[in-house]
Formats: structure tokens, C-alpha cells, sequence
């Protein structure tokens, strides 16, 4: 009786239904982003505040975008969003619209003749992502957001005085139950510094948001896990003072 009942009870784990996270991830879409700086203490080159120079800074960046992606599951699978239940076997398309600013305090060093130097920054973010998952018969839409803290390195290459190559690496985190609880983006872009105050950014962007698994409304659910990703070219506007 022992072993008849053991052997149910593997054949019932092995037919419940597995929680899935949801993944949207959009490889082809446009980022625009605005930053504002301002200088607390350096040395500002003949070109202005607007091309890259050792010392301290404050930063203030906001960017955003939408992507789409779809989803299948398997007949074994089921994912929760929104107080609904998407069961397999379906389809599930995605559609986000993502959202993300921050005020970070900024450190520069060059190196030498001052064509290469690198950055640090620190400081407070807020990320927001609008949600809507919908299959054939149901759909559940959310707004995730949450404030936490920042942290960014880069590498600053000028290969002509007014333009530069600018690659950098940006981490999230929240400690927030809800919401966003982590994010990452990665930049690698060059810029022009055709006026004083003003350069022009373009190049490449990769976002990543991530939700942790939470209660919904409904307190005999849990949310699934929701990872949204976003990459494709960049466009940016930096004004610096």
C-alpha cells in the first residue's frame, strides 16, 4: 500500500501544472533618452562642459520605450498575472511600455594626454513598467514601479575633441516587495558635442526589468515572475553645464 501510494503520488506531482515566469523581449526598437549634468568641481576644456573632463558631476537621465514579444505554453504550464490564469496550451502576447529616471552623483578620471578615462556614478532611480500579457480568451494588464538605488561604471574614449565613444554599464536594484525589483542597461554609443552645452548621442541600447514573484489582489495567488528586455538602437540629447 505503501509503494501503491507513493507512485500516486509521484504521478500527480508530475502531472500538476508548473508556474512559469513571463518573458517579453523585444530586439528591435528605438530608445530616446535626455540627460541633464551639471559640474560641482573640475577642470572644463576648451570645448565646453558638454565633452567629457575629469571631476565631480550630478546627473539627471530619463529614458523610456515599448516593446511586444509573444510566449507559448505547454499543456503542463500556467503563468498568473493581473488576478487572472493563463493555462497552456496557448499563446501569450506581450505588450510593455518601460520608463526609467535617475539622479546620480558622477565621477570622471582621464588618464595621460586625457583621450581615455573612465566613470562612476551613484545614486537613486525610479523604474516603471506597464504591463499588458493577453491570450486568446483573457487578457490582465499591470503597472510595476518601484524607486531603489543606482549604480554605473563606463569607459570615455575621445578620438576627436568634440566626439567619443562612451560605453556604460547601469545596475538597479529595489527593495521593494512589489513592483520593479531589478533592472540592468547597457549603453555603447558615440557623441558629438556640436555646441558648448549640447552634444548628441546614438548607438546601442540593451534594457532588462525584472519583478519578483509578489501576492496579487487576490491573496490565493501569486503573481508569476515578469522579465522584460528591450534592445535596439539609441538616440540622446545631453545638455551639461
Amino acid at each position: 500500500m505503501k509503494l501503491l501510494l507513493a507512485f500516486l503520488a509521484a504521478l500527480v506531482s508530475g502531472a500538476a501544472l508548473a508556474q512559469e515566469d513571463i518573458e517579453a523581449v523585444d530586439r528591435g526598437i528605438v530608445i530616446p533618452s535626455l540627460r541633464f549634468s551639471f559640474d560641482i568641481a573640475g577642470e572644463v576644456g576648451p570645448q565646453g562642459p558638454a565633452v567629457p573632463h575629469s571631476g565631480h558631476g550630478i546627473e539627471i537621465g530619463l529614458t523610456g520605450g515599448s516593446g511586444e514579444d509573444s510566449q507559448s505554453l505547454s499543456g503542463g504550464e500556467f503563468v498568473r498575472f493581473g488576478n487572472r490564469t493563463f493555462t497552456g496550451s496557448t499563446t501569450l502576447e506581450h505588450e510593455f511600455d518601460f520608463r526609467f529616471f535617475e539622479l546620480a552623483y558622477r565621477y570622471r578620471r582621464f588618464f595621460g594626454s586625457g583621450v581615455f578615462g573612465i566613470e562612476a556614478l551613484g545614486g537613486l532611480g525610479f523604474a516603471e513598467v506597464d504591463f499588458t500579457t493577453r491570450s486568446p480568451t483573457a487578457s490582465a494588464s499591470e503597472k510595476m514601479s518601484s524607486g531603489g538605488i543606482l549604480g554605473a561604471f563606463g569607459i570615455i574614449w575621445k578620438f576627436h575633441p568634440a566626439a567619443y565613444l562612451q560605453p556604460r554599464l547601469t545596475l538597479f536594484a529595489s527593495g521593494e516587495e512589489e513592483g520593479v525589483s531589478a533592472a540592468a542597461r547597457l549603453d555603447v554609443q558615440v557623441a558629438w558635442a556640436f555646441a558648448r552645452n549640447v552634444a548628441l548621442r546614438g548607438g546601442l541600447t540593451s534594457w532588462a526589468f525584472t519583478s519578483s514573484r509578489v501576492e496579487g489582489n487576490d491573496s490565493n495567488s501569486l503573481n508569476s515572475r515578469v522579465v522584460a528586455a528591450a534592445s535596439g538602437l539609441s538616440i540622446g540629447l545631453d545638455v551639461a553645464f
